[in-house]
C-alpha cells in the first residue's frame, strides 16, 4: 500500500460514495471518450493523445523525402535531444557551451542550425545558386523549426517538397561539420561545406530522393550530362 495506491482509494471513494447500487439493475458499461458512450477504435486512439500537444516541424519532418538517418536525426533535433555543447553542459557533463562554429554564443540546436553566423553564411550561399536566398535565415536567435515553416510557405506546391528536403540535407551537413570540428578538430570552410552539401544532394538524387530535382535544376544542373561532368558522377534518372 503505498501512498499512491491509498491517495486513488480515497478519489474513488469519493467518486462513489453517494451512488446507490440497485441489485435487481444490471450493470451497464459507459464509454466516456463517444458522445453516445459507445465504444469505438477511433475514440481509443484518440484518447491515447489526449493532453499531446504538437510540435512544431514533426508533421513537415514526418512527410519529407530524406534518408532515414538525416530524418532521425531531424525527429532527435525538433524534440531537443541532439547532444550540443549548450545540453552537455545543462548535464554537468562540460564546462563551456559555446558554438564550435562561430566561437560566439551558447550551442543550442537551434543556433547550430539556422542562428550561427556560419550557418548562416552557408544556407545564403546553398539558396543563392537557386535564388531562394530570401528565405535565408536571419535573426540570429529564430528557432529552427519556426523558420523552416515560414519558409516552406513561400514556395509553390512541388518546391515546398523540394524546400523540405533542402532543409533536412542543410541541418544535415551542418550537423556533420558541428562533429568533425568537435571530435576529429578538423575545420572546413563555408564554401567546403556548400560544396558539400551539393556533392550530397547529387547522392541523394542518385538514390531515388528525386524531390532535390527542381534545386539542381535551378542551380545550374540541367541535364545528366551536365551532373556526370561537375561531380564525376554517372546520374541515374529516377
Amino acid at each position: 500500500m503505498t501512498v499512491q495506491v491509498i491517495l486513488d482509494y480515497l478519489l474513488i471513494w469519493d467518486l462513489v460514495e453517494s451512488t446507490n447500487l440497485q441489485p435487481n439493475t444490471p450493470d451497464h458499461f459507459l464509454w466516456k471518450w463517444t458522445a453516445d458512450h459507445i465504444f469505438t477504435t477511433a475514440s481509443a486512439y484518440r484518447a491515447f493523445f489526449i493532453g499531446q500537444h504538437s510540435i512544431a516541424g514533426a508533421k513537415i519532418l514526418w512527410k519529407a523525402r530524406a534518408p532515414g538517418k538525416c530524418k532521425f536525426f531531424g525527429w532527435l533535433a525538433i524534440h531537443d535531444r541532439c547532444w550540443t555543447a549548450e545540453r552537455r553542459k545543462r548535464r554537468n557533463l562540460q564546462q563551456d557551451d559555446t558554438c564550435v562554429l562561430c566561437c560566439q554564443d551558447s550551442e543550442t540546436i537551434s543556433h547550430l542550425l539556422v542562428g550561427c553566423f556560419f550557418s548562416r553564411q552557408v544556407w545564403y550561399k546553398i539558396l543563392l545558386r537557386a535564388n531562394w536566398h530570401a528565405v535565408t535565415p536571419h535573426q540570429p536567435y529564430v528557432d529552427f523549426a519556426d523558420w523552416w515553416q515560414a519558409g516552406r510557405k513561400r514556395f509553390n506546391k512541388v518546391d515546398r517538397r523540394c524546400f523540405d528536403s533542402l532543409a533536412i540535407l542543410t541541418f544535415w551537413i551542418i550537423w556533420k561539420e558541428r562533429n568533425q570540428r568537435t571530435f576529429d578538430h578538423v575545420a572546413h570552410s563555408v564554401e567546403e561545406v556548400v560544396s558539400r552539401a551539393f556533392e550530397e544532394a547529387l547522392a541523394w538524387v542518385q538514390a531515388g530522393f528525386s524531390s532535390l530535382t527542381p534545386f539542381l535544376s535551378r542551380c545550374g544542373f540541367q541535364n545528366l550530362a551536365h551532373f556526370g561532368r561537375y561531380h564525376g558522377r554517372t546520374l541515374v534518372a529516377v
